[in-house]
């Protein structure tokens, strides 16, 4: 018997498309497409951001901790380090949390 598998007939359905609606397949094809890349580069940029967001919060942290070495209080200087330990963690956490949110209502996840 010559019957073909549905896969072999899915292929030729194209083929007897009249061209207006090739045509439209095409135009909505590339509307994707160009949102797709859209939403990427949206996404990219937002990784960046956080990333830039984590360092600065670090950077900040470091600071505040570093200014425990230039103290003579041993007790102020405890306070400096674990102060900036708390900055750094915390701001980390708050980019992280607020970058999750930014994807949730993009609809990445």
């Amino acid at each position: 018997m010559n019957e073909q598998s549905p896969v072999e007939s899915a292929g030729q359905a194209g083929k007897h498309r009249p061209e207006w609606v090739q045509a439209e397949y095409e135009r909505i094809g590339r509307e994707r497409e160009r949102a797709s890349r859209e939403a990427d580069r949206i996404q990219r940029w937002d990784l960046v951001r956080v990333c830039l967001e984590m360092i600065a919060w670090t950077a900040l942290g470091l600071v505040i901790a570093g200014s425990a070495f230039h103290v003579h209080d041993a007790v102020l200087g405890r306070g400096f380090m674990y102060g900036g330990m708390a900055v750094n963690i915390g701001g980390v956490a708050i980019s992280i949390r607020a970058y999750y949110l930014r994807g949730e209502k993009r609809g990445d996840w």
